[in-house]
């Protein structure tokens, strides 16, 4: 390998050890003090040995001389042994404090990272953010951030190696200078014999990364849709892509650990024959006494397992710090594609009292194909009436919904509430009036209390019950074993669909909102269902601004306004009652909900069937939202 390629190998390293004594400002000096202090206390125990040993055939009675860079006094020998033992026990003590100590400090800074990244997400702008795997994120947050725990403490036991190799070796010279010196030769040699193995880990890390986020994508997707791979019959394919993945996992894994192995045993061999060396010459020519000899080999015995131990903490740090880096670009990339942040000093969102306008907005997503989602947006929705957005798959109606709740802005056109634009500096203002309620709803394991409260956790109860009244579901609730406090199960798996919707719109209703949004909410519900939650929505007219996104006749029927959309611009605009006696969108949408409520009886009813399909219509674009 050539010189640059070697410095690329470690040019991760730098950075990423600025980051933990930055992160951890004088924790980190503590730390690395506490581990030269068990080093030290080491050391100087290992040195006691030689005098100890100098007793060997002596009446012990006489004394025992310490060495000239100790003071050449003489004490007696139980002296001696009790201040190895406090020796010994205080370097006991230094590493149980270096090992508590260490935990804390880097398990903080582990939590630190996981928060930034948490915060970097959210801040993201919602078309970058959508651009992204969730499996991706959902990985980043565990899997690569526990590596990064990993790469730390992979420096902090580099550093600790590096630190007793120093003492040891200061021990050594003032032993025998000369046999200190052939040590740490036959130990530099050493590393550099197994430079190969180190370059291998980065490369293993960087295909351990690939592997990990493929494993993590296939497992996601199968779990996310299980239903449908069972009713499929693709379980098959999803075990193959995972065998496959695993299969890629499992050999470079062994062939890492080959490669490890290979350098545990040149390092044994390193070690025996400096061990063999050191006492032929020490003996043979260099008439080293059996004392020194003896507390030479203990220490040896503490060197060669120092220069074991570096190499095995920078092979497992380049194996991990590369995650580090990703990290760092994910972040960076966050930074650039973020939202303005809120001012601490930002005016009061915009009150909706007339309606919102929408102006020759159009909008096209990154990657698509070309047509923008919206093309020549021009539209009202008035205040305190119910608007029902309509049209096929790929007509725009979802980016509408999107734009008109601040996550997306606008690349043309004009969007104003009351007359004031909403611009991205006011985007996250104005989305804390707004609630969403999805097809795809979600909903904790908690009480029906925690989820009313999630968006509002000072909400008080009676705050609570209104919402429940409003979402047509104080009635439901109220015969809950226990109210307010009866647990939903995951993703409220002890109520029905209708009944976890309507939980869903008694959380958007607890925020008050000025603008609600229900995003296609009836669609996985039965008719009854639908009709009843039309119902609730009805209810709501005069008290807040309804956006409808609707594929059936029950919600679009309960509107006051209906737009409907057709390849990102308005084809019909109306009252429902007008619209339904034309032969526009709604007019369609009337004629196939009678046509498939009145099918002869030896015809089953399409009751999933989409609400209208447009004459003209052309099949949606990649890349657009619906």
């Amino acid at each position: 390998m050539n010189a640059p390629a070697r410095a690329a190998n470690y040019e991760g390293i730098l950075p990423f050890v600025r980051y933990l004594a930055a992160g951890s400002g004088r924790r980190f000096a503590i730390a690395l003090a506490l581990l030269v202090l068990g080093g030290l206390t080491e050391g100087v125990s290992i040195l006691l040995v030689v005098p100890l040993l100098s007793l060997a055939g002596r009446n012990a009675g006489e004394g025992l001389v310490l060495p000239e860079w100790a003071g050449g006094v003489t004490i007696s020998l139980g002296m001696a042994l009790a201040g190895l033992v406090a020796l010994v026990a205080l370097q006991g003590l230094f590493t149980r404090a270096k090992n508590i100590y260490l935990a804390d400090l880097l398990f903080d800074l582990l939590n630190r990272l996981r928060l930034d990244l948490f915060a970097a997400i959210g801040a993201l702008r919602w078309d970058a953010l959508v651009r992204r795997r969730p499996s991706d994120l959902h990985h980043l947050l565990t899997g690569d951030v526990e590596r990064v725990y990993t790469a730390a403490m992979a420096v902090m036991m580099l550093l600790q190696a590096g630190i007793l190799l120093a003492i040891y070796l200061l021990v050594a010279w003032v032993i025998a200078p000369a046999m200190m010196l052939t040590a740490a030769g036959l130990g530099l040699v050493m590393l550099v014999m197994l430079a190969p193995l180190r370059a291998r880990a980065t490369r293993f890390g960087r295909e351990r990364t690939a592997n990990k986020r493929d494993q993590y994508r296939t497992v996601s997707e199968y779990l996310g849709g299980l239903k449908t791979a069972r009713i499929h019959g693709a379980e098959g394919a999803y075990r193959a892509r995972l065998a496959e993945n695993l299969g890629k996992v499992h050999a470079e894994a062994v062939g890492y650990m080959r490669l490890t192995s290979l350098g545990m045993i040149a390092s044994q061999v390193v070690s025996a024959l400096a061990v063999a060396a050191i006492v032929y010459a020490g003996v043979r020519f260099l008439g080293m006494g059996l004392p020194q000899l003896v507390a030479f080999l203990v220490l040896l015995m503490r060197i060669a397992p120092r220069f074991t131990a570096m190499q095995t903490s920078l092979q497992q740090l380049l194996g991990e710090v590369t995650v580090f880096a990703d990290i760092r670009r994910f972040l960076d990339e966050c930074a650039a594609e973020a939202e303005p942040p809120l001012p601490a000093t930002a005016a009061p969102p915009p009150v909706l009292a007339r309606g919102i306008r929408c102006e020759g907005v159009r909008y096209a997503y990154a990657g698509g194909d070309g047509d923008p989602a919206l093309a020549q947006l021009d539209c009202v929705i008035p205040a305190g009436a119910i608007t029902a957005l309509i049209g096929p798959s790929g007509s725009g109606k979802s980016t509408t919904a999107d734009l008109l709740c601040g996550l997306l802005s606008p690349e043309a056109g004009t969007i104003r509430i009351d007359g004031e634009a909403l611009t991205p500096e006011t985007a996250r203002a104005w989305r804390r009036q707004v609630a969403y309620v999805p097809q795809d709803h979600f909903l904790l394991p908690g009480s029906v209390a925690e989820n009313l409260r999630l968006a509002r956790p000072q909400a008080s109860e009676a705050e609570l019950w209104q919402a429940l009244e409003g979402a047509g579901a104080a009635e439901f609730v109220r015969a809950l074993p226990v109210g307010l406090d009866t647990p939903l199960g995951e993703n409220g798996s002890r109520l029905s669909g209708g009944q976890r919707q309507r939980i869903a719109l008694a959380r958007a209703l607890v925020m008050a909102p000025q603008l609600l949004v229900l995003d296609e909410a009836t669609s996985a519900l039965d008719w009854e269902s639908q009709a009843a939650f039309a119902r609730s929505v009805a209810a709501l007219r005069g008290r807040v601004t309804v956006l409808v996104i609707a594929h059936r006749l029950s919600m679009v029927a309960a509107a006051d306004h209906v737009i409907a959309l057709n390849r990102g611009r308005v084809v019909e605009v109306g009252g429902f009652a007008e619209l339904a006696r034309g032969a526009g969108p709604v007019g369609q949408l009337v004629a196939a909900e009678r046509s498939e409520r009145h099918a002869p009886s030896g015809e089953p009813a399409a009751r999933g069937k989409p609400m209208w399909v447009p004459r003209a219509a052309a099949p949606s674009s990649p890349g657009q939202a619906t």
